[in-house]
């Protein structure tokens, strides 16, 4: 890459093509056998395996939208409504931007800015930049549909097999480069704090607003309920009016370019489809351009980390003055106490003095609100615990509406409140970068650190029930008592186990998190995996316990039951606990490599 072979001759005079194609090679053997080396690591199997499992789960899920896709392609062209193929592709559209946020970008095994320190030319730079990015799962499900949309139509009328192949071939070019331009500014946005809490807060609101609007206009959340809104024809002209008025605005947009440009070569109007076909293509230069300009920065040295920007004069965080004032004085308040006054068990320390357990506890309160900053500034925290409430909201409406409160509306939005929060616990240094080599160097046990991690994801859970509880309430009434109390004991058990798991895998597989990167994961895949296995074991067991107690017609056990579950969750919990730093001992070397690597 760098061209510095033993027998080179004098570098040439102007940059060829091989150099090129030579530069374009080094990148892809440097990510393949970074790849490689990773899966020979410790784990490295397993994490092999859980991207196998990801990846036939996303074949099955691309196979279905690829067929859909074709089918709809070819039903539209058959009845001879071409213009309809414009619904298709805005859903491919959408779908491939959802599928972008939802599902991220490949593992990325090296900061890709790192090129600029490489003799390279900007344009090859920018070239090496779009392409590092383009085979995103979505990007490859969002052209495949689209490809399939175009067999569709090439079979139902094999005179535009040409047209359909050359539109539908623009559209996902346009949609691939509006994804990697849009995603690659979107992290320039996100390079703040205050820019992430403020995308953060645009989020919600709309969320919130689509929600109300689905309250509020849907007649199914709406007709058993007295006093509902209900769509009359004045509002129903009204949104048909808007309707009208957004049409001609939509038309000049990639989906319903090409969609034109199909009906146009339907009807024999060859330079109105080659019309509609460069607008299409022009709207592809245009993000083009602008993601140039993007990494044309980059590659100009623009450092977006808040590390520099908190650098610049006058730009000091009040926070971290305090801390770092503080520091000093808690080092020697730690240093004082001999490691033989630590307390000898996690949670209820034995003959340890109170001094001991007043250093505990200021530990494990600072660990909890430097933890609690970190969530805040987590976009993937705060939408894991947003999203579950407004969707149980959605139930508990709908219930509400229907007159009735089933038994099983609280648990079942305990655990889905459960599926949201403890897989936030199988990546707990994620955050933590560099600062994780601190844990071994300060007078501090691994425990104790862990055990703040820990309660900050206990008290989300905590949170989130009784936000839930609340709505529950007021939408559908208020839970049976003994089904609330079963239900709480049941979900401090299965807590305590994902939590046990969850410490392993943060110990054992850890993840870097990047606050400034919004497609990027919380935790490898096996992890995911196996907090899905995890809680999945864990639903199944109640399920079994409350069907027993069904058949034996003896309800009154499903708290004892709960009970014994939680109390033998709780009691693993402890005694794992108990291993963590000898667990942290032997996983560091994998803690520095993963969470100190700068690029």
């Amino acid at each position: 890459m760098v061209e510095l072979e033993p027998h080179a001759q004098a570098a040439p005079s102007a940059w060829t093509p091989a150099q090129t194609r030579a530069q374009f090679a080094a990148i892809v053997w440097l990510r393949w056998r970074i790849t490689v080396n990773s899966l020979a690591r410790r784990g490295g199997a397993g994490e092999l395996a859980g991207r196998a499992v990801t990846a036939m789960v996303f074949l099955g899920l691309l196979f279905f939208l690829v067929v859909a896709a074709g089918v709809a392609g070819f039903f539209f062209a058959a009845k001879g409504h071409l213009d309809r193929i414009a619904w298709l592709l805005w859903g491919v559209f959408l779908l491939c931007q959802l599928l972008n946020i939802q599902l991220g970008q490949p593992g990325v095994n090296f900061d890709p800015t790192q090129l600029i320190r490489f003799p390279m030319r900007r344009s090859i730079y920018v070239e090496i930049r779009l392409f590092f990015g383009m085979l995103t799962p979505a990007n490859l499900a969002g052209t495949l549909m689209a490809a399939a949309a175009a067999l569709g139509i090439a079979i139902a009328t094999p005179s535009l097999w040409l047209y359909a192949l050359i539109a539908l071939g623009a559209f996902a070019a346009t949609q691939v480069l509006f994804s990697r331009m849009l995603f690659a500014w979107v992290d320039r946005w996100l390079a703040t704090r205050r820019a992430r809490e403020a995308l953060t807060a645009v989020m919600l609101a709309s969320l919130v607003g689509v929600q109300w609007a689905n309250f509020t206009f849907n007649p199914a959340y709406n007709r058993h309920r007295a006093g509902a809104f209900h769509l009359s024809q004045q509002h129903l002209a009204w949104a048909s009016h808007l309707i009208r008025i957004s049409g001609p605005a939509l038309k000049f947009l990639p989906p319903e370019l090409a969609a034109s440009a199909l009906t146009a070569a339907s009807h024999g109007s060859s330079l109105r489809f080659a019309l509609d076909t460069l607008g299409d293509l022009a709207y592809a230069a245009l993000f083009l351009l602008i993601f140039a300009l993007r990494m044309l920065r980059e590659f100009h040295g623009e450092n977006l980390s808040e590390a520099a920007a908190g650098a610049r004069p006058g730009r000091a965080d009040p926070a971290t003055l305090h801390a770092s004032a503080a520091a000093p004085a808690r080092r020697a308040a730690l240093a004082d106490s001999k490691p033989a006054d630590w307390p000898s068990t996690p949670l209820t320390p034995s003959g340890a003095t109170a001094a001991t357990h007043r250093r505990v506890l200021d530990l494990v309160v600072t660990g909890l609100q430097k933890e609690i900053l970190y969530a805040r500034r987590n976009l993937g925290v705060l939408s894991a615990l947003i999203m579950p409430p407004l969707m149980i909201l959605i139930f508990a409406n709908r219930f509400s509406s229907a007159g009735k409160s089933p038994i099983w509306l609280f648990p079942a939005s305990v655990a889905y409140i459960l599926l949201a929060v403890c897989p936030l616990g199988y990546n707990s240094f994620g955050m933590d970068g560099t600062g994780v080599q601190v844990y071994f160097l300060a007078p501090v046990r691994l425990r104790d650190v862990v055990l703040s991690k820990n309660l900050l994801i206990a008290l989300l859970a905590v949170i989130e029930v009784i936000l839930i509880f609340c709505l529950i309430s007021l939408q559908a009434g208020v839970p049976s008592p003994n089904i609330v109390l079963e239900t709480l004991l049941w979900a401090a058990g299965t807590l305590a186990v994902n939590l046990i798991f969850g410490n392993q895998r943060s110990l054992s597989a850890p993840k870097q998190i990047d606050p400034q990167r919004m497609l990027q994961r919380q935790s490898s895949q096996l992890s995911a995996l196996i907090s899905l296995a995890v809680l999945a074991g864990c639903y199944g067991l109640a399920s079994l316990i409350f069907m027993a107690c069904l058949w034996l017609h003896a309800l009154w056990a499903l708290a004892p039951a709960s009970a014994c579950f939680a109390a033998a969750g709780v009691g693993a919990y402890e005694l794992h606990l108990r291993s963590v730093d000898q667990s942290a001992l032997q996983h560091r070397e994998a803690l520095m490599e993963e969470l100190c690597r700068t690029g």
